[in-house]
């Protein structure tokens, strides 16, 4: 019986974090019209998503710098466009797409982690729900855990896909990490920013 609570602990500890699916120190703020997280990396550079466009900032001191990548993957540093080649466009594509491939994955993640931690909550009814039918009926002991031990097997299936999927989140981070790299070393105007 004690280890049924410590899982439904768990389960709502999930249900919760569900926002923070990125890992690390990232935060996520959401809006009806764009999401924003930090990067690990540093508290002073986020992600947003406003109208299908990716928008870095940098705000530490004075330098608050922005990189804005279009749908149409065109690259504007502090609102200028930046002149791109087709291997520079084709890198900037990379990065919008797997920054959006991050986003949805991870609101889906999200809202799994919430569906997740509303079903263990309602094991916990049926547990106190299962006390008071053993009072009042033949039903004992033994049938309510039964009874929590199936319920508590498909949340903890569950559960364990949902870590696999967050373990894909990270394994796309690592790419986006890289591809970073990549922008930065292929696009002069971003290497000279040395936040990006």
């Amino acid at each position: 019986m004690k280890s049924k609570i410590a899982l439904l602990l768990v389960i709502c500890l999930v249900a919760l974090s569900a926002g923070t699916v990125f890992g690390g120190s990232r935060h996520r703020h959401h809006d009806l019209d764009h999401d924003r997280w930090y990067d690990e990396r540093s508290d002073h550079i986020s992600i947003d998503m406003k109208h299908g466009a990716v928008v870095i900032k940098h705000h530490e001191g004075r330098d608050r710098s922005k990189v804005e990548i279009t749908e149409e993957y065109e690259l504007f540093i502090d609102g200028e466009l930046i002149a791109t080649d087709q291997k520079q466009e084709k890198l900037l594509e990379e990065y919008h797409t797997l920054v959006v491939d991050i986003h949805d994955y991870a609101k889906e993640i999200g809202w799994e982690g919430a569906r997740i931690g509303v079903d263990g909550a309602k094991i916990g009814l049926q547990a106190g729900l299962g006390v008071l039918k053993m009072l009042f009926t033949s039903y004992d002991d033994d049938d309510l855990d039964r009874d929590l031990d199936r319920a508590t097997a498909k949340i903890e299936a569950r559960a364990e896909a949902l870590e696999d999927k967050a373990e894909i989140i990270e394994d796309m981070a690592d790419d986006l990490e890289d591809l970073t790299i990549d922008l930065s070393e292929a696009i002069p105007e971003l290497a000279e920013l040395e936040w990006f």
